[in-house]
């Protein structure tokens, strides 16, 4: 059985070239640089994308080196299963989104660790030909803000403020979306997405909301890095 497991792991040595390592290695390195723009372009995630934008990078380096050592000797495949059997991913995936660029990431890492260029680049064209046609509107102008609207209010008046202040949004947008709705015992607070036109539709929106609601708080964040 030892010598089995030997000459398995011997095998790692004698398949193995610096050039073809270095040459996918790069490779992969620029498949994750472009998923991470696009992320950062055309991503509808509130968090800080340009931030998770460079995770996404060490993660699919991570699984490229990882799936390079281990596809070609049984004895560590096995060792990593142990590995992960006692490892544990807690970070908090706030939205779908950020999770699904998560899986393109280790995808690329899987596929070019496994000496699969065509397969991952082809998957990887389609990937980005969809993420970019699915966010068209983006791409033809526009302006993406995340809204933050605080409105104060009693208790008979929380139930309509949602349709007051998503009626004035919508006048104005081209295309909302509500992210957050938090009712306390003071306020109502709201997060929407919004894509609009120009700088004008965002003055226009701030103008008839400060009318109606005088005494609320809004926070416009740029949502297109």
């Amino acid at each position: 059985m030892e010598e089995l497991l030997n000459g398995i792991t011997s095998s790692f040595d004698d398949t193995f070239s610096i050039y073809t390592y270095v040459l996918f290695s790069v490779i992969c390195a620029i498949l994750l640089f472009i998923l991470s723009i696009v992320y950062t372009r055309f991503g509808q995630s509130i968090s800080n994308r340009a931030q998770l934008s460079k995770v996404l990078i060490i993660v699919g380096l991570t699984t490229f080196i990882i799936i390079s050592i281990v596809k070609s000797s049984l004895a560590l495949s096995l060792g990593l299963v142990g590995a992960l059997s006692i490892v544990r991913f807690r970070t908090a995936i706030k939205e779908p989104e950020e999770l699904g660029y998560f899986f393109m990431a280790i995808s690329i890492g899987l596929g070019m660790g496994a000496n699969q260029l065509w397969p991952t680049l082809i998957g990887f064209l389609i990937l980005m030909a969809i993420i970019i046609i699915q966010n068209k509107s983006n791409i033809n102008g526009g302006i993406t803000q995340t809204l933050l609207v605080n409105v104060p209010g009693d208790e008979n008046q929380k139930s309509g403020i949602l349709k007051e202040v998503a009626h004035i949004i919508e006048k104005s947008s081209k295309q909302v979306d509500v992210k957050r709705i938090q009712i306390n015992d003071e306020a109502v607070s709201l997060n929407f997405l919004v894509n609009v036109a120009s700088l004008n539709d965002l003055s226009t929106i701030h103008e008839n909301l400060i009318i109606k609601f005088p005494n609320m708080d809004l926070t416009f964040l740029d949502s297109t890095i």
